[in-house]
Parts: C-alpha cells; sequence; structure tokens
C-alpha cells in the first residue's frame, strides 16, 4: 500500500535562499553621533578594502574548516558497513581498470540503489521511471498492456489489463503464447526473456500467436501506446460491462460499455464484480459497477480479488465507503498505520452508504489467492471487522488443502522526493485492521476460516476457481 508524501528538504540538505537583501551592520562610534570614525579620500577607501578582504579571508578560511571539521564528524559518525561503502565507491570511481561509461555507471548505481532497499517492498526510482509511475497512478499507461510467465515450459500470459491494447486485441490471462514476430509471416517462439528482448526492441505495432489451445490459437496484433487503464468489470447471469474510452466534450473518458458475456454459475440474485488494482481510476469505477449492480436488479455481490496487489490508501478509502455494513459514523476508519516514534495514524473510509447499494440481508463474498495483497488485505479486514463478511465468506486459493492464503503484506510505503526528481518508496509504516489485526507475514488463511479452493493459479481456458466458488455461493 502507498502513502504519497514529499520532504520539505530534498536529499536532507536544505535550498539556499537570497532575497537580495544585505542589511548594513557597521559596528556605530557613540562619541561621533553613530558615525564611523572619520576618513577622506583614497585612503579611507583603501582601509575600508584592506579590512572587507582580511574579513573575506577569515570567513571562507572559517567556512572551509567548518566544512572539514562537519564532514569529518559526519563521516566518523556512519557505520562501519556505510564508511565500506564509501571506500568501495572511491574505489571504483579512481582504480577500475577503465572508466565506466555514462551508461554503465547508470547502470552500476541502479544495481545498488536496488541492492540499498531494506525490503522487498521498498523501491528506488529514476527521475522518469517515477514520472512514469506518476502518469499510471492517474490511470494513463503507455505500453501493450500484459505480461507473462513461463509455466514449465510453455510461454503463458499472465495478465491483461483492462481497456489496454492487449486486452482490446482479445489476449486473456493464461493464454500460450505459441509465437511472436513484426507481423504473422515472421513468427519465432522463445521463453519469456526471448519474448521481454523482442517487446523491448519492437516498440509500435507487432503481433502474438496465443491461445487457449494450439487449435484455438489466433495472431492478435498489438501496438504500444497510451490508453487509459481500467482496474474494475461487472457481470451478472445475464450480460457483463467493462470500460471503454470514449470521447465525451472532446476529451478521452472511460465509460461502462455492455459486453454481452454474462457468467456462467451466477444465480439471477448475484454480481461479479471483477478488481484488480487500487490505482487510477479504481474508486469511480467500482462506484459505477455498484450502480450498474444496483440497476440490473442484483442483491448480493462476488468481489474478485484474484492477483490484486493492492494500490493506493485513497482508493481503498473510497472503495471501503460502499462496503461496511455495520460501520457507524459518516467516515469510519477502514486501517491504522503505526510508525517507527510510536504514532498511529488512522485511515478513514470516504464516507458510509452501505444502505444505498445493499439490503439487510445481502451477501458478500470475497475471492483471493495467494497475490491479493497490501489493500486488498486492508479492504478485506475492513469487511470482516465490520460485519459485512464473515471468514467463511472469503474463498482463498490453495494447492493443497489447509494450506491456501492471501499475501500477508501488512505494512505501508512513503514515497520521498528527490531534488533531481527521483524517488525513494520506502516502507514507513506497519498497518493494521479496524480493530488493531496485523496480518504482515501471515496474510487470511483457512485457519482464520477462509473456505480453500483448489485450483491452478492462473485460469485455462476455464476459470475453475471461479466456477468452483461459484457453485459453492449460488448452489
Amino acid at each position: 500500500m502507498n502513502e504519497e508524501k514529499n520532504g520539505t528538504e530534498k536529499d536532507g540538505v536544505k535550498p539556499y535562499e537570497d532575497d537580495g537583501f544585505w542589511e548594513d551592520r557597521t559596528p556605530q562610534n557613540p562619541q561621533n553621533n553613530g558615525n564611523p570614525p572619520p576618513m577622506s579620500g583614497v585612503k579611507a577607501k583603501s582601509a575600508n578594502r584592506n579590512r572587507n578582504l582580511l574579513i573575506g579571508l577569515g570567513a571562507v578560511a572559517l567556512a572551509v574548516a567548518f566544512f572539514f571539521i562537519g564532514w569529518l564528524s559526519h563521516f566518523y559518525s556512519l557505520s562501519k558497513e556505510e564508511r565500506k561503502l564509501l571506500w568501495i565507491f572511491d574505489r571504483v570511481e579512481s582504480d577500475y581498470y577503465r572508466k565506466l561509461t555514462d551508461a554503465e555507471r547508470e547502470a552500476y548505481f541502479d544495481n545498488l540503489y536496488d541492492a540499498a532497499m531494506p525490503d522487498i517492498f521498498s523501491t528506488y526510482f529514476s527521475p522518469s521511471d517515477f514520472e512514469k509511475l506518476n502518469s499510471e497512478r492517474e490511470g494513463s499507461n503507455a505500453d501493450t498492456g500484459f505480461s507473462a510467465f513461463m509455466d514449465g515450459d510453455d510461454l503463458r500470459v499472465f495478465l491483461v489489463q483492462g481497456n489496454s491494447p492487449a486486452d482490446l486485441a482479445g489476449v486473456k490471462s493464461g493464454m500460450t503464447i505459441y509465437g511472436f514476430g513484426k507481423d504473422g509471416s515472421s513468427l519465432q517462439s522463445g521463453n519469456y526473456d526471448d519474448l521481454v528482448s523482442f517487446v523491448r526492441s519492437n516498440r509500435g505495432t507487432f503481433v502474438l500467436d496465443c491461445g487457449y489451445t494450439e487449435e484455438s490459437k489466433q495472431v492478435r496484433a498489438l501496438e504500444s501506446a497510451e490508453y487509459l487503464a481500467s482496474y474494475c468489470s461487472y457481470a451478472d447471469s445475464s450480460t457483463s460491462f467493462e470500460f471503454r474510452t470514449v470521447t465525451e466534450n472532446g476529451k478521452q473518458v472511460l465509460k461502462l460499455t455492455d459486453t454481452g458475456t454474462p457468467v456462467s454459475g451466477l444465480d439471477d440474485k448475484t454480481a461479479y464484480l471483477r478488481f484488480t488494482e487500487f490505482g487510477g481510476n479504481a474508486a469511480s469505477e467500482f462506484r459505477l459497477c455498484l450502480e450498474k449492480m444496483k440497476a440490473q436488479g442484483r442483491e448480493n455481490l462476488v468481489i474478485d480479488l484474484r492477483c490484486n496487489g493492492g494500490g493506493y490508501l485513497d482508493i481503498l478509502q473510497e472503495i471501503s465507503s460502499h462496503l461496511l455494513r455495520n460501520a457507524e459514523g459518516e467516515t469510519p476508519v477502514v486501517a491504522s498505520a503505526k510508525y517507527r516514534n510510536g504514532k498511529t495514524t488512522s485511515f478513514r473510509a470516504a464516507g458510509n452508504d452501505f444502505k444505498t447499494y445493499f439490503g439487510d440481508n445481502a451477501r458478500i463474498s470475497v475471492l483471493a489467492d495467494e497475490n491479493s495483497a497490501s489493500a486488498s488485505e486492508c479492504l478485506i479486514g475492513a469487511l470482516v471487522d465490520y460485519g459485512t463478511i464473515g471468514y467463511g465468506d472469503i474463498y482463498v486459493r490453495n494447492d493443497k488443502a489447509g494450506e491456501g492464503r492471501t499475501y500477508g503484506k501488512g505494512v505501508m510505503q512513503s514515497a520521498y522526493m528527490s531534488a533531481d526528481g527521483s524517488a525513494l518508496r520506502l516502507t514507513s509504516a506497519e498497518i493494521c485492521w479496524p480493530n488493531g489485526k496485523s496480518i504482515h507475514g501471515k496474510g487470511v488463511t483457512e485457519t482464520d476460516g477462509a473456505i480453500g479452493i483448489t485450483a491452478p493459479m492462473i485460469r485455462g481456458e476455464e476459470d475453475i476457481f471461479l466456477t468452483q466458488a461459484l457453485a459453492r455461493i449460488c448452489g
């Protein structure tokens, strides 16, 4: 889970400020009515110059002395390990057998920055990477919108971003990638590294030959392009809706669009909401899906948080405001952060309008897996603590009975800006559920009472996990 935070002093250095005004602090002589001792002509000017020169040289000498004293004091206040790192940097800079090129030096320090992170959740961003992150945080992406992984010897699609070029081309999670190339006549096969290398060197349009089976594979054209990412979709027993880009008043916006594909296994009282990330426009998308559920006459809701790795706290605060059954007050607490200095900060829902969308007997269920993390787990915690769901309404994937769980990320990152535009996203607090429970390193498990379902992590042509879960929920 991420929280935006900017330091008032960048890199620990307060910027120099000059207001252009210098105050005259010449000592006054009380015996001369407040005037300096009388001097005249060239001799007076020369004396002033000499005095000013001596004062200036003395100030410089003092500044140099204080600088070295301060530097030495700082250096020896560092730990033995920190001084050793500085020694290594100095040796590389001065004694490596050749001078590093700019690109090599940048790669060298990027690797060092990554190694300097205290945990897997903290990250260093270069100025360009941080600018891209902020753009994606607003829902604006510039890529093809899919990721891949090796499943044994098979190269398969892992995730597809909603409303991305890959999504619009019909690429689906779980499909096998049989080939890739500039066009259908130049297909090549390969592993994950081969695909990444190809995509990086072929920005623009390329094709994937993919499908759930070799018999059903198709060559699909993809283009690296800017698009508005979508994070939610809606379905029920009669139809489905996804967010697609439309132009309104000369501006591109996301609009919930009927895609006509109902989900098998849902009854006529239950809606299905797929939610992939707490980012971009997710809060407004989630609310629009709830409004669609109400318009479709559905009373119950299944929230699918599988592979939702979390995101931003403000989106959690918005979304949870619609889902807290027994919460009191206008802005109930949905999570709290505990900092190293003992300070605790409460994060509150943006509202409390559960009854706008749900009746007293509404049943809400949550689907999760080992990739459901951070804000996803906080949302589950708020739903449990306010009585929206019980542990028996949570379905977790497992490979073996009794071992199903969510990821177990109960910490928050804050962003600290550097003067050059780079940033450090550093783990800054432990996150707890409204009742004070921390699930960090543990997650939500079958031992807690969640229902385990044995199914593949990545769906095939049939989503076995969803089929089994809906059989229990709607059966």
